[in-house]
């Protein structure tokens, strides 16, 4: 009997530790997009902070796991039809789309908008894999879709007719699109490949093929300014966002489990929301909150186990 009462309540903080590191990593990630928007304010082009961002990242990785990743350099290579296109969908594409949302839009639009994501990929499933969805699910499709519209237009029906979007708003619309590819790639991510060589590999690959990119910006578009600012912003999203929001949400998973990780993604826009308000001062609205609750209400009705 004591012995099973210390192996449940191992277990049992052994879940409360997950979570908190899950909390953590969606805590870390939504200050991305906090910097992001700062950065705008501070002149720093979307493509140069990704660029820096990644690089910085790299370092970290090869820090911590250079030789683990040197370990599965075979496997790594075997793989590389699959690890190029998915990085180039999501550390160059999807970063580099929200940031550029960012240069145009408040973090907490931008934010709200990310959180039709879960909806986007369930509808991936659809099409892509001819995965059928329930009645209930349907209708938190519909849900979702009707709040994020509702948040993309600003509460302005006028916009339908005119089809005059925030650029901003444009782009990260685009941005959650390729999240949501990444998100349905995921499930083909080769199994001989440890979680975290992969993410290396991941770094590796995006700098590569963010270099010509940040080249072809700071020619055509303008120089990423270096001061204070710049490196701690870039610092930020590098160490905490990447790396550590990165191993924390691994960490998490594997001690949660990932059936109840896959819930706590949802509370990044409600956390980027909050920052946004209290760091940056951003003005919330009564589309915002009702939008949110709309596109809240589809994921529980998309996401609930039990599907009528």
């Amino acid at each position: 009997m004591t012995d099973a009462a210390d192996d449940t309540e191992d277990a049992r903080k052994r879940d409360i530790s997950g979570y908190v590191l899950l909390v953590l990593a969606v805590l870390f990630w939504s200050g991305n997009a906090i910097v992001g928007r700062a950065a705008a304010g501070a002149d720093m082009p979307p493509l140069g902070l990704n660029f820096w961002r990644w690089a910085t990242a790299l370092v970290v990785f090869l820090t911590f796991f250079g030789r683990a990743t040197w370990r599965q350099r075979h496997a790594i290579l075997a793989n590389l039809k699959f690890l190029v296109p998915f990085c180039a969908v999501s550390v160059v594409g999807f970063n580099s789309l929200f940031y550029l949302a960012l240069q145009s839009t408040t973090a907490l639009q931008a934010s709200l908008i990310q959180s039709v994501l879960p909806v986007l990929v369930l509808l991936l499933g659809l099409v892509v894999l001819r995965t059928p969805i329930s009645v209930r699910q349907g209708w938190g499709v519909v849900f979702s879709i009707f709040g994020a519209a509702l948040i993309v237009i600003r509460g302005d029906v006028a916009v339908i007719a005119t089809l005059e979007l925030n650029t901003g708003d444009a782009w990260a619309l685009a941005a959650v699109s390729v999240w949501a590819l990444q998100a349905f790639l995921m499930r083909w991510k080769p199994k001989e490949i440890g979680i975290m060589p992969f993410m290396t590999s991941l770094a590796i690959i995006g700098v590569i093929i963010m270099a010509p990119l940040y080249a072809w910006e700071t020619m055509t578009v303008r120089p990423m300014p270096l001061n204070g600012t710049s490196a701690l912003y870039i610092l930020y999203v590098g160490i905490i966002a990447s790396f550590l929001g990165t191993t924390a949400w691994n960490e998490g998973t594997y001690r949660a489990g990932a059936a109840q990780a896959g819930y706590f993604g949802n509370l990044y826009p409600i956390f980027a929301g909050v920052l946004a308000i209290i760091l940056l001062g951003e003005d919330p609205r009564w589309y915002h909150a009702a939008g949110a609750a709309a596109v809240i209400a589809g994921i529980w009705m998309a996401t609930a186990r039990k599907n009528a």
